[in-house]
């Protein structure tokens, strides 16, 4: 019963990024656009692999896709590889220090910032991408000590 639970907090998470993603990607500035699904995905990957899957990164592409006016189908085919990529090395990731969790996260994101402002033909500099890249890696890296405090915290009560 209390797997439920937990899926029920991991699809909360989403939905509260997804409002999050929304309301930063009406900004002009590229470098505050801060892919909060993206960035959830990989700590829910990362954290419990059997419950995030390629189909769950496949839909939640699409919701990207869909709310931010980005053309349909480029985040789910990114997610979907990344996923697949990130759940395939899932325990060499795990045993990484947090320093080259933080190069992952920065190579990850700024792979996908250039493969989708390319295809949706957004013109920024790549030092716009890298930066936006290292501050997507900061914040992934608050989410992963806040995540894991908070999960301490209620595991007995919600997460068994």
């Amino acid at each position: 019963m209390k797997n439920y639970f937990l899926r029920l907090f991991i699809y909360m998470t989403f939905i509260i990024s997804l409002f999050l993603q929304v309301l930063f990607t009406k900004n002009s500035n590229i470098i505050l656009q801060i892919p909060w699904l993206i960035l959830i995905l990989i700590y829910w990957i990362l954290k419990y692999p059997y419950i995030i899957n390629i189909i769950t990164s496949f839909f939640i592409g699409l919701l990207i896709d869909f709310f931010t006016d980005y053309i349909l189908g480029v985040h789910s085919l990114l997610l979907c590889i990344v996923t697949y990529i990130l759940l395939y090395n899932h325990k060499l990731i795990l045993n990484l220090n947090i320093f080259y969790k933080f190069l992952l996260i920065i190579y990850i994101s700024l792979i996908r910032n250039i493969i989708v402002y390319y295809i949706n033909n957004i013109h920024s500099s790549y030092q716009e991408l890298f930066l936006q890249s290292i501050i997507n890696s900061f914040i992934w890296i608050i989410i992963y000590y806040k995540m894991g405090k908070f999960y301490d915290k209620y595991r007995e009560y919600f997460f068994s």
